[in-house]
């Protein structure tokens, strides 16, 4: 799994906290799945708002995370969608299996 920081600086008030991106595996293990929680609650406690694609498993579980822990999420399928550009690591799956 891989968290990034997002530059908030010219985002909404209810980002000025914070943004972080979060990336995982194609297939998470347990220890990515645990790593993935524990990262989101840490940030979130902190005031930081969570961003993640939720059509991925990770990104699914980060939501829910942020959701409980009552942060803003930023769903990154959203901002595709609406013309806007996503990028970041874009392993192929198999090359990516396995790795946090």
């Amino acid at each position: 799994m891989r968290v990034f920081v997002i530059d908030t600086r010219n985002m909404g008030p209810e980002l000025q906290g914070g943004l972080i991106g979060v990336v995982g595996s194609v297939f998470p293990t347990a220890e990515e799945k645990k790593e993935c929680v524990e990262t989101v609650s840490r940030y979130a406690g902190d005031g930081w708002a969570i961003a993640a694609d939720p059509r991925t498993l990770i990104g699914r579980l980060a939501a829910l995370t942020a959701e409980t822990a009552c942060v803003p999420f930023l769903a990154l399928d959203r901002v595709a969608e609406r013309g806007g550009s996503v990028r970041g690591p874009q392993p192929a799956a198999s090359a990516d299996r396995g790795l946090s």
